[in-house]
């Protein structure tokens, strides 16, 4: 095991949206986080292979490096993307799981994957496999789209709302919506600085870089793409979020043991000490709930990029 190897070990030892709505896990500058997290902790041969891969993906002529291919899931879904891609994989970023026994069990049947259709752990488990055995079908079509999900998919897959919703637990005949979209249902009202809806969703997306002040929960502003792939700014994020990652975790490939994960910190801290019952409008965020998700978002990021680091070195180091 080498010294990056061992310190992503140490630090990880220490350490559902609907398909209508745009919002993703993590903003940009989060995803890219977890990317260089992992990044720092590749050897050569699987970082050049990433870094190859990733100087192949295009986007309305932006180009992508081993970072900030991390967003290329995201950013094919803007209005603006020209990408041949742009509206697929939407349902592949969540999973809808509920924290009441009485809601749907989403593993009965796995669902039958389509770029319209599926969940963040069938979608990895695609990918993933699709890379390791050196092959393309007609859902992901060459190896740097294949990447670029996987690379995007362990970050959505740590944020606790792309794995969970509250779903209605009084359902009236007529009712338009059967839960709330992995909390964008619920406007927070003191969330600023944020160019997405202020909802409980974006909250989370963006809980590594809030903080609370005079009742306000604001945000320290995200890093440019051009400035990641180890810049000074990137590398000051990375010590601060590391520090802030308390919690013991495998970083083995299990993608649903991961969503579980998630799950449970969505149903005991994202919901649970939220103090709104489903179909809430307005809330307010209090500083305590505030202060609790930046260390559990930090965490979590963390703790996708060693797990990434790990899946990479496996399926490109060797």
């Amino acid at each position: 095991m080498n010294l990056r190897t061992l310190k992503c070990v140490v630090i990880a030892g220490l350490l559902a949206i609907t398909a209508m709505l745009s919002a993703g896990a993590w903003d940009n500058t989060g995803h890219m986080l977890a990317a260089q997290i992992a990044r720092d902790r590749l050897n050569d041969k699987a970082r050049a292979r990433v870094d190859a891969l990733a100087a192949q993906l295009d986007n309305n002529g932006t180009p992508y490096n081993g970072v900030s291919i991390a967003c290329w899931p995201d950013d094919i879904k803007a209005r603006e993307s020209t990408s041949p891609f742009r509206g697929q994989f939407r349902p592949w970023h969540y999973i809808d799981i509920g924290c009441l026994p009485t809601d749907p069990d989403v593993f009965r049947s796995r669902p039958v994957l389509t770029v319209t259709n599926g969940n963040v752990i069938v979608a990895l488990n695609h990918c993933v496999a699709l890379i390791k055995n050196r092959q393309i079908d007609s859902l992901v079509p060459n190896e740097p789209v294949a990447l670029a999900l996987v690379m995007h998919f362990v970050g959505d897959i740590h944020q606790p709302l792309h794995t969970t919703t509250r779903y209605n637990p009084d359902p009236k005949p007529g009712d338009r919506y059967k839960d709330d979209a992995g909390g964008n249902g619920l406007t927070v009202t003191n969330l600023l600085d944020t160019q997405w809806p202020k909802n409980l969703h974006t909250f989370w997306d963006e809980a590594y870089r809030r903080y609370y002040k005079n009742g306000d929960v604001k945000a320290t502003p995200e890093l440019l793409e051009a400035t990641a792939l180890g810049s000074p700014e990137m590398k000051g994020w990375i010590k601060r979020l590391e520090h802030d990652a308390p919690i013991k975790s495998d970083l083995q490939f299990d993608p649903k043991a991961w969503a579980l994960e998630g799950h449970a910190i969505a149903c005991t801290q994202v919901y649970g000490t939220l103090g709104a019952p489903y179909g809430s409008r307005d809330v307010k965020l209090q500083q305590r709930y505030v202060n609790e998700a930046v260390r559990t978002a930090r965490r979590q990021i963390v703790l996708a990029g060693c797990r990434l680091a790990a899946l990479l070195n496996e399926l490109y180091g060797k």
